[in-house]
């Protein structure tokens, strides 16, 4: 029995939001080569080639981005630059509802949070991400907003409040500062009956994210995972966590 894994970016390979340390990525893509990796993230295939590189992205055997609601997979052949070409796969779209972005608004305004920046809101493919300090805040100001959610627990009250409004959508806690908003059911755990199916029955899967406790975004994956015999997870909390972890266990 074969093994395939899964990684999560922000908080799991990367610092929340930036680029991967140097020194990790060299190890990263010397662990990656003779093994069948997949990337999920709540970021954008964009992002995720900003933060990771187009070299690492390249080494993996496909992309879900977007909470798993955008595949991308590396084409057959090889383009003029020397790089694997990417297709999107399949792509889900956001349905939302009516005064959604209206209650985002309020919490923003309601948030006891001094620093707020700007476009709180951001649509994706198949979801929305959403935050209290802001896209455009720098990695100071997220950083300071990291640290006082962790006594105010202020996105899964949110979190916790809307889903209760909005039962057709569904809500999570994502990276270090902000909240990931999909349709019911388009969370990572998709992946599993869209693409994993068949593989699971025949090879061990294992992922790895930081976010696995609810109401994280990395929980539904974590959990449809472990309730199949083939499946794991495990949780880090630093990509310097998943360094020590690819010595460990099955990643060795």
């Amino acid at each position: 029995m074969s093994n395939i894994y899964l990684f999560d970016v922000d908080g799991t390979l990367t610092p929340p939001k930036n680029k991967v340390d140097p020194a990790f990525n060299r190890t990263f893509q010397k662990w990656v080569t003779d093994k069948e990796v997949y990337i999920v993230s709540g970021g954008t295939f964009e992002r995720l080639i900003d933060q990771l590189g187009l070299e690492t992205i390249n080494m993996t055997h496909g992309v879900f981005s977007c909470m798993g609601n955008q595949f991308y997979q590396p084409r057959d052949q090889i383009n003029e630059d020397g790089y694997s070409d990417w297709q999107i796969t399949y792509e889900n779209r956001f349905k939302g509802a009516k005064n959604l972005i209206r209650s985002l608004n309020s919490y923003v305004a309601k948030s006891e949070f001094p620093i707020k920046t700007g476009k709180h809101w951001e649509k994706r493919p198949g979801m929305m991400n959403f935050s209290i300090v802001g896209v455009d805040a720098t990695t100071l100001e997220r950083a300071k907003f990291a640290e006082w959610d962790k006594d105010a627990s202020e996105r899964t009250r949110i979190v916790e409040n809307l889903r209760k409004k909005y039962p057709e959508l569904d809500f999570v806690v994502g990276g270090a500062v902000s909240i990931d908003i999909f349709d019911k059911g388009n969370d990572k755990a998709q992946i599993i009956p869209r693409y994993f199916s068949e593989a699971i029955e025949h090879n061990q899967i294992h992922f790895v994210g930081d976010r696995i406790p609810a109401p994280g975004n990395d929980h539904s994956l974590a959990a449809a995972l472990r309730q199949h015999p083939n499946g794991a997870a495990y949780e880090v909390e630093t990509w310097e966590d998943t360094a020590e972890l690819l010595k460990t266990g099955p990643f060795a």
